[in-house]
């Protein structure tokens, strides 16, 4: 009897752990919950955020007007290999400076060498025995047929040696253009086939901008006309440029390409810079306007926030012309569309918005 008793004494202990166990479990489960929804964020989607709105309304402007562009290289070019083999040299780092038509490398073709002075054996060959058919003919000591086969063989031969020489001219990595090497792919010592990118070059003695120009000023420009590039990179500094460029052919917003060549004689301006580009007409025109301050990130990312309702919807633009403290939209928006100019930086997508005055 006092063995049974033992024994359920034993299971009544573990029933009780394991009862404050699960309890404790429970406990340590629940509190964490409220913890959780302690920091949960609180849901803000129905907060209004204050804005203040303007309207995109056609004003008119002078006739000069400027465009936002980045400058691009004027010329870029690949080197490349022209013949299979190994790099035997390579004379080109980042940043070298190189000029057209300079040997900047040559492909190991010494095995195109020897098979050169071998050709070139078996042709004095063939062009002795040449001469010595021929005279045995005009003594009708050989056929015709026998002079004309040597002959053969000698000018197939001439044709290749021609051909090997150009293949061991083709060794020669040569550069297509003057410019600065901005990618270097490979080394002296590596395996190459034709047409292997070996470095890039870009020219920047000229650069170009590039601008889309709406219908109703692009019939006003001409190649060859001047054009004012300026930066913020050097305050009060201009450059000249001149068009190059007017693409016949405009995109589904009545917009054409124009680029715009920079000079850039002292390499002061580099590939890739922000830039402004200004056109000198003299005749007065109207365009759709926004305020520059209701782009959210500037003119870099033209993006804006059209008010719908009590809320917003994301817009992408196509600007134009920077007009003072305006900007010209043409794409992405319509007379009359209500945009956001100021709170723009609390707004996402689904904002809910209150409208205040500016």
């Amino acid at each position: 009897m006092k063995q049974k008793k033992g024994i359920g004494g034993r299971i009544i202990t573990i029933v009780a752990i394991l009862a404050i166990i699960s309890l404790t479990a429970f406990k340590l489960m629940n509190n964490k919950k409220k913890i959780d929804e302690n920091n949960k964020p609180a849901d803000r989607t129905n907060i209004p955020i204050a804005v203040s709105i303007d309207t995109a309304r056609i004003l008119s402007v002078s006739g000069d007007f400027t465009l936002p562009a980045v400058l691009q290289p004027a010329k870029d070019a690949n080197i490349a290999v022209a013949v299979q083999g190994m790099i035997k040299s390579l004379n080109i780092e980042e940043g070298s400076y190189v000029a057209q038509g300079q040997v900047i490398g040559k492909i190991d073709t010494r095995l195109k060498e020897l098979n050169l002075q071998s050709t070139q054996l078996s042709s004095a060959k063939l062009e002795k025995d040449m001469k010595t058919y021929k005279e045995l003919m005009e003594g009708n000591a050989t056929t015709e047929e026998k002079y004309n086969d040597i002959k053969y063989n000698y000018e197939n031969n001439k044709i290749q040696i021609d051909q090997i020489r150009q293949q061991i001219s083709d060794g020669n990595i040569i550069a297509p253009i003057s410019g600065i090497v901005v990618t270097k792919n490979l080394e002296a010592g590596e395996f190459v086939n034709p047409g292997t990118v070996i470095a890039s070059i870009v020219s920047v003695n000229s650069l170009k901008a590039a601008v889309m120009v709406n219908e109703k000023d692009v019939y006003k420009l001409k190649n060859g006309q001047q054009a004012v590039v300026s930066s913020d990179v050097f305050p009060g500094k201009t450059f000249r440029g001149q068009i190059s460029f007017i693409s016949p052919k405009g995109d589904d917003n009545h917009n054409y390409p124009v680029e715009v060549e920079v000079a850039n004689a002292g390499q002061a301006l580099k590939a890739g810079t922000y830039v402004k580009v200004m056109f000198g007409l003299s005749q007065q025109s109207d365009a759709l306007q926004i305020p520059k301050k209701a782009l959210a990130e500037g003119m870099k990312n033209p993006y804006i926030y059209v008010v719908k309702g009590n809320g917003v919807e994301q817009r992408k633009l196509v600007l134009g012309r920077e007009l003072g403290e305006n900007v010209e939209v043409i794409g992405g928006l319509q007379q009359g569309e209500v945009v956001v100019v100021n709170g723009q930086i609390n707004l996402t997508e689904n904002s809910k918005i209150e409208i205040v005055k500016n």
